[in-house]
């Protein structure tokens, strides 16, 4: 049982000359609970501009232009959501079955103790989110027509993660650390038209697009893995690379035949209708030296549509909501395409269609019993999969 608070202490000032000149700025001083009492307290300002730009006399001539606005800002955010509680105490407990002790060398009088179940760390803070962003917003004839574009970077310093330590340190929960900075970058648009055909039908038509670029530019020792199974890590995080790249070894197809694996570099457990692997330093055997990144959870834009119309007493509106590009890891995969995996329910490829030698080109591994490192046991690019979508968030019809 445990206590949690958020102290927060903040002050604004505006201000605004012949409305074309605008000016803000905030400072906010925040306490949590959550960290430990050397770096419980974080101050975070913000700063905004805008010109404008219709104000102006140059301007004032283009009666189809009825606000334009050219605005820039930056800001720092202070983020704690990724620290439990407790993370900055040692702490201790323990049942039957890991913690008691007969030390009175009888059979009958185990006597409670005590292991070792989180790690503390008293030195996590605040991880600080700092945001520099450039827009132009516009409304033009006579509020038929509204847009906005804005570029970005947004760079995470102090990033809370997990502590990566290794397992010599123990069972215990470790807990989380400022370990690592990103730096993210993009752009966003949106622009919406309202249309009236009728004096009682009108719509709406809104379309949203952003698009933003991920890069880590720290981490203690480089890189750090993560996205744990039972083969291992699928993720890796590393200094010049997207957050949460996936990482392993590039499946190039299946091996053909048995001369289709003399040719090519030496690989263990290699047979025909096993995953052949790429030989990406090229010294002719495969090791793990040949891991490589293979994919990337994020995508390359995201999208969504609006849609509004009223008729008379009838209204309608609808939002669809899609992402492009970003990749995903079917661990699924695991279990239905390989038998010594789960000896249970099949998928339809490993069943009709895998590798055989009247199927030289499959795509789905030889239906075979055997567990080794050209099939089923390292994290490898076979389980990647296309997961953009487009979806229907919202329908709403009324009277």
């Amino acid at each position: 049982v445990y206590q949690e608070a958020l102290s927060s202490q903040f002050g604004k000032a505006d201000y605004a000359y012949d409305d074309r000149y605008l000016l803000s700025a905030t400072v906010r001083r925040d306490g949590s609970s959550r960290f430990g009492p050397e770096s419980r307290w974080g101050v975070f300002p913000a700063f905004s501009a805008g010109w404008r730009l219709s104000g102006e006399n140059f301007l004032k001539g283009l009666s189809w232009i009825d606000n334009l606005m050219l605005r820039g800002s930056y800001g720092i955010l202070g983020n704690q959501l990724n620290v439990d509680p407790t993370n900055a105490f040692n702490q201790y407990g323990g049942g039957a079955g890991n913690a008691y002790y007969d030390i009175n060398g009888t059979s009958s009088s185990a006597v409670q103790g005590f292991i070792a179940t989180r790690i503390g760390n008293k030195k996590t803070h605040w991880e600080r989110d700092k945001v520099t962003s450039f827009g132009l917003d516009g409304t033009f004839f006579k509020s038929q027509v509204d847009f906005s574009l804005e570029y970005y970077t947004k760079s995470i310093d102090g990033l809370l993660f997990v502590d990566q330590s290794p397992a010599t340190v123990g069972g215990a929960a470790l807990p989380a650390i400022n370990i690592g900075d990103i730096e993210n970058k993009g752009f966003d648009f949106s622009t919406t038209y309202h249309g009236t055909v009728a004096s009682d039908f009108k719509y709406d038509l809104g379309v949203n697009v952003g698009t933003y670029k991920s890069n880590i530019t720290n981490i203690p020792g480089g890189s750090f893995t993560s996205g744990g199974s039972r083969i291992g890590d699928f993720v890796r995080n590393e200094v010049g690379h997207p957050i949460g790249a996936f990482y392993g070894y590039k499946v190039e197809r299946l091996f053909r035949d048995a001369a289709d694996v003399t040719a090519s570099p030496t690989q263990d457990a290699a047979a025909p209708g096993r995953f052949k692997y790429q030989d990406t330093n090229g010294d002719g055997e495969i090791t793990a030296d040949d891991r490589a990144f293979f994919g990337d959870p994020n995508p390359d834009f995201t999208y969504g549509v609006n849609l509004g119309a009223s008729f008379r007493g009838i209204d309608f509106s609808a939002f669809l909501y899609g992402s492009q590009g970003n990749e995903a890891i079917n661990y699924f995969r695991y279990w239905t395409d390989f038998y010594p995996s789960f000896q249970g329910a099949k998928s339809e490829d490993l069943l009709f269609n895998s590798w055989s030698s009247s199927n030289l080109n499959a795509k789905t591994p030889i239906a075979e019993n055997a567990s080794n490192f050209s099939n089923n046991s390292v994290p490898n690019s076979y389980y990647l999969e296309d997961a953009s979508f487009l979806k229907l968030r919202s329908l709403i019809v009324g009277y």
